[in-house]
């Protein structure tokens, strides 16, 4: 419970979040005791982050010897961690600094003009407020969400902005395509380290119709003991591409789920997290690992992630090189498209941990393998 005096605080920031159709309380914003944060968003244990990989001489169309390493660093850290920090991307720097200046310039604008874009009930694309789908737990930000389609993305910046939407929906679409380049890049090299051929996925990625972008701004919040910026979840897609400023929020587990840990922010990179699709692809060899956000009373913070999703009709199924039941690696995952798992995510909604993926398991006697964590509810999307 949260004292009388306090509420009526803190319930004025909450009205930041409402809307005329959605007029949330305090108590919507308060999660279960059980998801409470324990360590603040700024805790970085020394010597205990995710890898950093750089990509300098990748881009300079290195392919030697220590594109071999790098390849190798990259599936070796995904496989531990699930994640790792990517420095010398080649995205350029004012892309990403226009991007960012014109979604906090959306998230500055009037509540009755940003709704002008707001998201349908039967599709969760536009603009948002928390996520009143929730009804509890519901996640303290503010949330863009728009699929990879120039149509959609000048559509929605039209509805907000009219005339003047050139600023937004150029500075979005610019972003999205270096972030799509990029990936190809990532996932050559992913495949490369795992023995396979260089195309093994880039070749099912031509169409672009699931890939999106998830732009969540989080207000300072007086209760960041008690609320969630983005609640315990994994990622549905293949791969995540995640930028986020200086303001430290993004936390991982590890250790089975007994430990989270916070990932320190540094300038002009971005955190790579493998999905759940693509843990299933991988037969496991890469791994999807479950994270949140933590919200602090200070500062704003944002966050944009760019995930990378396959044509609807691929087949998600581990190569003959990923099995071998002799060295422990037997087939873990029943194959499906991800046409078919998307419309599961979208009739679930709040998805149970990974959940989403362990549906998909063969044997039960995996489960406790392929699970990093306890489940806690989550919407596909980013931190």
């Amino acid at each position: 419970m949260v004292p009388m005096a306090m509420e009526e605080v803190v319930q004025q920031h909450v009205d930041s979040l409402s809307s005329m159709e959605n007029r949330y309380r305090v108590k919507d914003f308060v999660w279960s005791k059980d998801e409470w944060p324990k360590i603040n968003h700024d805790d970085f244990e020394e010597g205990d982050d995710i890898p950093i990989i750089s990509l300098s001489n990748v881009m300079k169309g290195g392919r030697g010897n220590d594109y071999d390493k790098v390849c190798k660093d990259m599936v070796d850290a995904s496989g531990k961690w699930g994640f790792f920090k990517l420095i010398d991307h080649g995205v350029a720097l004012n892309t990403i600094e226009n991007m960012k200046e014109r979604c906090h310039e959306l998230f500055d604008l009037p509540m009755e003009q940003k709704m002008k874009g707001v998201r349908s009930a039967s599709l969760p694309l536009g603009y948002c407020a928390s996520n009143p789908d929730y009804g509890h737990n519901l996640p303290w930000a503010e949330i863009l969400q728009l699929l990879q389609s120039p149509e959609q993305v000048v559509a929605f910046s039209k509805k907000v902005y009219g005339d003047q939407h050139r600023h937004l929906s150029v500075a979005i679409m610019e972003y999205m395509r270096a972030l799509d380049g990029l990936g190809m890049v990532i996932f050559e090299m992913l495949a490369h380290g795992l023995g396979l051929e260089d195309d093994f996925f880039t070749k099912n990625f031509e169409e672009k119709e699931a890939t999106m972008i998830r732009v969540n701004r989080y207000p300072p919040c007086p209760l960041p003991d008690r609320c969630l910026g983005l609640g315990s979840h994994s990622d549905p897609h293949t791969l995540t591409i995640l930028l986020q400023d200086e303001v430290g929020g993004l936390q991982v587990q590890t250790d089975g789920g007994d430990r989270w840990v916070g990932i320190r922010p540094i300038p002009n990179s971005f955190i790579i997290n493998i999905g759940d699709t693509l843990e299933a692809w991988t037969n496991g060899r890469l791994k999807s690992v479950v994270h949140r956000a933590v919200v602090n009373r200070e500062k704003m913070r944002l966050s944009a992630a760019y995930f990378l999703s396959p044509t609807s009709n691929v087949i998600i199924e581990s190569p003959p090189e990923l099995i071998n039941p002799e060295e422990g690696h037997p087939r873990k995952y029943r194959p499906f498209t991800w046409g078919e798992f998307r419309e599961e995510l979208i009739i679930q909604k709040r998805v149970l941990g990974k959940t989403a993926l362990e549906r998909y398991l063969i044997s039960a006697k995996y489960i406790g393998w392929s699970i990093s964590g306890p489940r806690s509810s989550f919407k596909c999307g980013p931190c």
